[in-house]
């Protein structure tokens, strides 16, 4: 019985062994185009995240990718703000402190769909094309944290939140944002607690024009 025992052990250890040896193989097969287009496909944006914390070195490699998104003539005009656990706490218990409703919902946690890991990035509201790059920066920033397996959300309420409260002026002021730029929109970041389908999209809206 030991002997046959062994045997099965190591017969599950070839085929455990196989199996990964071919899932390798079809990750070294696929081209860079198939790599980058199965990235943009699979992303979901993610509202239920694991306690996980993401590590800097990680948030330093994401954010690396962000800021080396296309921009208008290179002036980067954007500003990026990483908040810390104590302070997504802290700046949730202000707004909710003006907007009690927004605490009411089930499960709430914080004001940035319960993640571990927040972005604040602010536009340059005296360049007119400041959005645009700030949408660059963004999207580089949540397939990076996607091709390491980390969620994200773009939360536009979360940022106006934050600007209408008067109990969180004190937060945004400690986010020393330069003279003329505004908090823009926030990204909510973690390692995935769901695994949402994808929604419905239409190629209606594109025409081609002769």
């Amino acid at each position: 019985m030991a002997m046959k025992k062994i045997l099965s052990m190591a017969a599950a250890a070839l085929i455990l062994a196989s199996c990964s040896q071919t899932t390798e193989q079809n990750a070294s097969s696929q081209t860079p185009d198939e790599a980058v287009t199965e990235l943009m496909m699979s992303r979901r944006s993610i509202r239920q995240y694991k306690d996980s914390a993401i590590s800097r070195e990680t948030l330093d490699e994401i954010l690396k990718c962000g800021v080396n998104a296309p921009n208008g003539r290179n002036l980067q005009a954007y500003e990026i703000r990483v908040l810390s656990p104590a302070l997504i706490d802290s700046i949730t218990a202000a707004v909710v402190k003006d907007n009690p409703k927004i605490g009411e919902r089930n499960g709430f946690k914080n004001i940035f769909v319960n993640a571990p890991c927040v972005i604040c990035i602010a536009n340059d509201k005296n360049y007119d094309m400041s959005q645009v790059d700030c949408g660059l920066l963004g999207e580089n920033i949540i397939l990076s944290a996607w091709a390491k397996g980390i969620g994200s959300c773009c939360l536009g309420s979360s940022a106006r939140w934050i600007n209408d409260s008067p109990s969180a002026k004190p937060y945004l002021d400690r986010m020393a944002f330069p003279e003329g730029y505004e908090l823009l929109y926030c990204i909510a970041l973690g390692y995935p607690d769901e695994t949402p389908n994808a929604k419905p999209r239409t190629m209606s809206k594109i025409i081609y024009m002769e």
